[in-house]
């Protein structure tokens, strides 16, 4: 089964429709108790999680599902509780034409009428606060990327390394920080101008990305320089990693003003030890990073 829930602008589902819809005065009360808590609960929060685990939580309460689950393809979000099971109800949740995702209501029998109508309630009063939800990710997300290469941004790095050294520590793994510089940058803004300039950053940027893991996770630090975290990863898998990318960026070949120029960066690795603070592992790997510019740049580093 399917359906379409669609916004209402001005009002929640008519109470009164709802009241007649019960079949005795407990069933009512409890209906409209639902509906009315669970447009005040959904007010109280902008995160996504937390909606759909409240709105979980109330479908639950009126009509038993063995799974509930919200998908938003374009903003790669998925979020389900419990197993999915033979019947299902799904319903698109539209707001002025746009589409914010799709609810999915499963259990191991069929839905009746009365059920589906009551659910469609619920994923109504739904609509709103997702919008609100998905905006308010897209602008948490907006704050910690970088505008011009669409990497990780300085405040997204320190709040990634610090949770993932404490959570390397918690569960005694391995961690590794690189730090990239894209080789005499300087003299692609002097000799080509500033747009060419970003052209080099978004392209090495680019190419970093579609070389790293899925797992990695890349930053832009500061000017040309750029940050990574291999969680879970040791020297050894660390240094693989970082001559990968030195090779893949020293393929590059960009057309700057009708001419052909080649890239290189150079690259410190460093290894998280006991005791270790974000600020001393940040500096083992940027030392690392200069000893492989002293050494003549297009090299990796390694920390000892």
């Amino acid at each position: 089964m399917q359906g379409m829930a669609q916004s209402n602008p001005n009002d929640i589902p008519d109470l009164s429709v709802i009241a007649s819809s019960a079949s005795d005065s407990e069933e009512r009360e409890a209906l409209i108790h639902t509906i009315q808590s669970l447009s005040l609960e959904l007010q109280q929060t902008l995160v996504i999680e937390n909606l759909l685990h409240i709105f979980c939580e109330k479908v639950a309460a009126l009509i038993p599902c063995d799974s509930v689950c919200f998908e938003n393809k374009e903003k790669n979000i998925f979020w389900q509780k419990g197993e999915t099971a033979q019947h299902h109800c799904q319903y698109q949740l539209n707001l002025e034409g746009v589409s914010l995702g799709t609810v999915v209501c499963t259990r191991a029998h069929p839905f009746s009428d009365h059920d589906l109508q009551i659910i469609e309630w619920l994923v109504a009063i739904l609509i709103y606060p997702v919008r609100n939800g998905l905006l308010y990710q897209e602008a948490l997300f907006s704050a910690l990327k970088d505008g011009l290469t669409g990497a990780g941004n300085r405040k997204a790095y320190d709040d990634a390394i610090n949770r993932e050294m404490d959570k390397a520590t918690r569960s005694h793994q391995k961690l590794a920080l690189l730090i990239v510089d894209i080789d005499h940058f300087k003299n692609f803004n002097d000799s080509y101008g500033h747009a060419n300039g970003d052209k080099v950053l978004q392209s090495v940027c680019l190419e970093m990305q579609k070389t790293l893991r899925r797992s990695d996770m890349l930053f832009r630090y500061g000017g040309e320089e750029f940050a990574i975290i291999l969680s879970p990863t040791e020297t050894h898998l660390a240094k693989q990693i970082a001559e990968r990318l030195r090779k893949a960026v020293s393929n590059l070949k960009l057309n700057l003003n009708n001419e052909t120029v080649s890239i290189t960066i150079s690259l410190g690795a460093a290894e998280i030890k006991k005791q270790d603070t974000p600020e001393v592992l940040f500096k083992r790997a940027d030392d690392a990073l200069y000893q492989a510019k002293n050494n003549g740049r297009n090299q990796v580093s390694i920390a000892a």
